[in-house]
């Protein structure tokens, strides 16, 4: 059977949604300003409006990140400094879906991203989607060749006499953890499971069989311009490419990817003021931090925000054509997968939780709905749905995963209910 996969994207800071929200439903709906990117896809996307996140209301980006990728509230830290701190309630739900469906692939899932302007300082919310619990955040490679390496450069030559030794070394220091666990607190357990768990992983990768895909040659990006801008175009390139061929080697189904971050300072480099005809005495924001800009309440703002989302779409809409372009059984390789494309508000101005930007692309392998085209959720659906549809929809037995998420306090983002829009079960 050909393996589902998915795929999770991430821009950060919201969309302007007078340019994002489609004027008509269903599969013949128009493509806004703001989507029009996706034209050569659109048949494999699902745009999901009105949908909310039922988490929020304590701090916007912390909100929708933990909201969307784990569907737990999140948990206040001690700030230190900081604006605001925050680490994942729970595990996140690619995490859920990885501990199903990766147990048989080189790498559990991968995660990568693209632009190195992210957030350090606010806790492991803002830093990443993938979180194995509350401390344990997994983190982003934003460097294709580093990406390379990790994904073609680590397998062991198939006649390596040494292999078996280091595969023992490796269980000889299991058992140590192992012996150890039973005489420290609840927060080490928890700490060395999860070294046991990579150690688990790295014999497995030690006695790996390299995979019979062709190798790609070795990307060259550079990470930033004469002026010091930082290319987002290239390096999205670069990524899917990789991104593609780790799905077509089998060397992971799992994959979030974070393009720009939440309550990020990307620099939208090709948005000068002669992009603004409509602005003529518009001051200079391609090199501004692009999360300060989203909170400035004025129309050259909003534009620029607008016009920011745009380019998202555009690099969003490269990763979907590449998936469509690799021929896989009686389809392609977004026919047999899943991607889901989100931020972390609806609107950076407002930090609004109610219509959240949601694009679902791909079949699914037959999971997901056909001919949706754009729904609008006609009583706020939780963005959770969303998440638990995704989820269920790559795979090999869909009721493996019952349910997704928790709550704190007065803050639920517990679901068991996929969004019946999209999922076909």
């Amino acid at each position: 059977e050909i393996p589902r996969r998915l795929l999770a994207f991430h821009w950060g800071n919201g969309v302007n949604l007078d340019f994002w929200v489609p004027g008509t439903t269903g599969p013949d709906f128009e493509l806004t300003d703001a989507l029009a990117p996706l034209a050569n896809v659109r048949e494999h996307c699902r745009v999901l409006t009105n949908f909310r996140n039922y988490v929020a209301g304590r701090r916007g980006h912390h909100d929708g990140m933990a909201g969307l990728y784990s569907c737990y509230p999140f948990i206040q830290l001690e700030a230190q400094g900081a604006p605001y701190a925050s680490k994942f309630g729970g595990i996140s739900f690619d995490q859920v879906v990885a501990d199903i469906i990766g147990n048989d692939t080189f790498h559990r899932s991968l995660q990568v991203g693209v632009t190195k302007r992210h957030l350090q300082n606010q806790g492991p919310t803002l830093l990443s989607m993938s979180h194995r619990g509350p401390d344990q955040p997994l983190s982003h490679e934003r460097d294709p060749q580093a990406l390379f390496d990790k994904l073609f450069l680590s397998f062991s030559p198939e006649d390596d006499p040494h292999a078996e030794l280091r595969a023992r070394a490796v269980d000889a220091v299991s058992e140590d953890a192992k012996r150890l666990r039973s005489r420290v607190g609840a927060a080490d357990r928890q700490r060395l499971d999860a070294h046991l768990e990579s150690l688990f992983q790295l014999q497995k990768q030690i006695l790996a069989i390299p995979p019979t895909c062709e190798v790609p040659d070795k990307p060259t990006v550079e990470p930033y311009l004469e002026d010091g801008a930082e290319p987002l175009y290239e390096p999205n390139a670069a990524m899917a490419q990789l991104v593609g061929m780790a799905f077509q080697c089998d060397l992971t189904r799992v994959i979030t990817y974070m393009f720009t971050g939440p309550s990020g300072g990307t620099q939208f480099h090709m948005l000068t003021p002669d992009k603004f005809p409509e602005f003529p005495d518009a001051h200079d924001l391609s090199h501004a931090d692009h999360h300060e800009t989203s909170h400035y309440n004025q129309p050259y703002q909003h534009m620029y925000m607008h016009r920011s989302a745009v380019v998202a779409m555009e690099n969003l809409a490269y990763i979907l054509e590449l998936l469509a372009a690799i021929p896989e059984g009686d389809g392609s390789m977004l026919d047999h997968s899943c991607v889901l494309a989100a931020s972390d508000v609806a609107e950076g101005w407002a930090h609004s939780e109610v219509d959240f930007p949601l694009i679902v692309a791909g079949g699914a392998g037959g999971r997901l709905k056909s001919d949706v085209g754009h729904y609008r959720s006609p009583d706020e659906e939780p963005i959770h749905n969303v998440s638990l549809a995704c989820a269920k929809s790559v795979l090999p037995e869909p009721d493996a995963i019952t349910e997704l998420g928790g709550e704190q306090g007065n803050y639920s983002g517990y679901t068991n209910t996929p969004c019946a829009a999209i999922y076909a079960g």
